[in-house]
């Protein structure tokens, strides 16, 4: 079984903010610090899932070599 390539997703942006400052909006800190958290899980799950795909197309490889 050949390894058909599927592309890689895009991933999303992740920005580490600075700790805000006596004047700035602590909500909108921890709001901003979820969002960036979110996304950093998805991009860890995406590549995960990418890597999975990946060893089971070696797997495959491997198996085909053997026989």
């Amino acid at each position: 079984m050949a390894y058909t390539p599927t592309g890689m997703q895009a991933l999303f942006p992740v920005y580490l903010g600075r700790m805000p400052s006596h004047d700035d909006d602590r909500d909108a800190y921890d709001s901003s610090v979820s969002q960036n958290e979110n996304n950093l899980n998805q991009n860890l799950e995406l590549l995960f899932n990418k890597l999975l795909e990946l060893e089971s197309a070696f797997a495959d490889y491997t198996e085909g070599e053997n026989q």
